[in-house]
Order: C-alpha cells, then sequence, then structure tokens
C-alpha cells in the first residue's frame, strides 16, 4: 500500500508547501530602498549661495577753510543747502505781519481792582430775633412727690409635706433677697422637728444671701412626728406687702 496521502484529502497543514514570503519582503525592500534614495537625490535641499558685499568703513574728512580746495568744497556745500546751514540772521526772511501771533495780554499790566461802594443794606423785617418769645409760654410741671413704697417682708413659704407638721410660712427679716423666684431649699426634717439638712437648688443670688437664707432655713422648728423618721420637703421665698 503506498504512504502518499490521497490529493484530494482534507490536510490540517499543508506540509509540503513552500512558503516564498521572505524573498517577497527581500525584494519589497529593494525596491523601497531605491526609491528612497532616488527621492533623497530629487528632492535634496540647495542652499544659495551668497556674495559676500564689500563694505568700506566710515570716515570723517575735516575741511581746512585755510585751504583754497577745502574752502571751494565748503562753499559749494553752503550754496546746495543754505536753508539748513545759514547761520546768518541778518539774511534770514522777515516774518510776515498776517502770521505773527499777538496775545491780547502781552503788555498787560496787572493792577489791583477799585472797591466799589457798598449798597445801602435793605432793612428786611425780622422775623426771629434772640430777645423775642417766638414758642407760647409752656405752663409749668407739677411735680408730684414720690409715692413711698408700702413695707414688704420676705416670708418663707413651706411645701404640702412640710406645711402639716405646724408650719406653713415664717417671716425672715434682714435678708436682702431680690430674686425669690429662683431660690429654693430642699430640706430633711427629723422625728423631733428638726432641720437635718437644708440643701439648696438654686442659687441666683450673692453668697453671703445664700449664707443667711441657709442659716435661717436651719433655724426652723416643726412639730414633732413618732410615724417617719426622716421627712423630706422643700422651702421657697417670697415677698408679702405690709398692710396698714
Amino acid at each position: 500500500m503506498s504512504a502518499k496521502p490521497h490529493p484530494h484529502e482534507p490536510l490540517i497543514f499543508a506540509w509540503q508547501a513552500r512558503d516564498h514570503s521572505t524573498w517577497h519582503l527581500v525584494a519589497a525592500l529593494l525596491v523601497l530602498m531605491g526609491a528612497m534614495a532616488g527621492f533623497f537625490f530629487v528632492f535634496r535641499i540647495v542652499h544659495p549661495v551668497t556674495q559676500r558685499v564689500a563694505t568700506s568703513p566710515q570716515r570723517v574728512i575735516s575741511l581746512d577753510p585755510h585751504d583754497p580746495a577745502a574752502l571751494a568744497l565748503i562753499h559749494r556745500a553752503q550754496d546746495r543747502s543754505f536753508a539748513l546751514l545759514n547761520e546768518d540772521e541778518s539774511a534770514a526772511p522777515l516774518e510776515s505781519a498776517l502770521l505773527a501771533f499777538r496775545p491780547f495780554f502781552e503788555g498787560y499790566e496787572l493792577k489791583l481792582r477799585e472797591l466799589e461802594p457798598a449798597d445801602d443794606a435793605v432793612k428786611q423785617p425780622s422775623l426771629f430775633t434772640p430777645g423775642r418769645d417766638v414758642l407760647p409760654p409752656v405752663p409749668r410741671r407739677v411735680v408730684q412727690p414720690a409715692a413711698t413704697l408700702p413695707a414688704a417682708t420676705l416670708r418663707a413659704v413651706m411645701s404640702s409635706t412640710l406645711a402639716k407638721r405646724g408650719l406653713a410660712s415664717l417671716e425672715l427679716p434682714g435678708i436682702a433677697l431680690t430674686q425669690p423666684t429662683r431660690v429654693q431649699f430642699r430640706v430633711a426634717v427629723g422625728s423631733a422637728g428638726q432641720v437635718l439638712t437644708a440643701l439648696p437648688l438654686g442659687s441666683a443670688e450673692e453668697s453671703g444671701v445664700m449664707q443667711q437664707l441657709q442659716t435661717a432655713v436651719q433655724a426652723l422648728r416643726f412639730e414633732p412626728s413618732e410615724v417617719q423618721r426622716i421627712e423630706w420637703g422643700e422651702v421657697s421665698f417670697r415677698w408679702e406687702v405690709v398692710k396698714p
């Protein structure tokens, strides 16, 4: 049996076909290099050749008027530029009188202006004078004597639990309390009726006033109670007007 495959048999890889792409690439590369070399010669940059211009240095020639040749050259230059080099003021053309500018204040001398006599003052009716009363007379204000404020006393008001112990309120003289509604004490009353503890709940006064209030609250005495050993309550303050 022959080992040669059938020509119509489908193959995955074409093992017998030769690849000539490498020679194609080499030929294309050579053609490209030739084209680039041709473009280089065709489109090459040619710089123009500049010619050097011969320059002569500047020189200043001093002409001596005592030399006849130099004097003739000076006269020749003066003839050509007469308006520029002429220094003779007498040869200058006279100015035209029509073009001359003459200011109006030329030759004017400053002088003081004479005082004009003052006109007679026209008397106008005076509408207001310092010594004249313009406003109608105002009646005097009756000063009323200051009303005397009624006397007021500071009282300590007990809460309902402490009021049952026989003391509803108590007068506290000699204490200047300005804000009685903001000061309050929490007190603990013993079975014998004495105040064991007085705790301030609000302090809006000076330390001296608060010390007086605390001393007065601790000096309070209530009725003894055999049922409760310690009873808590509140003590507030208010001002009451003394009726005559």
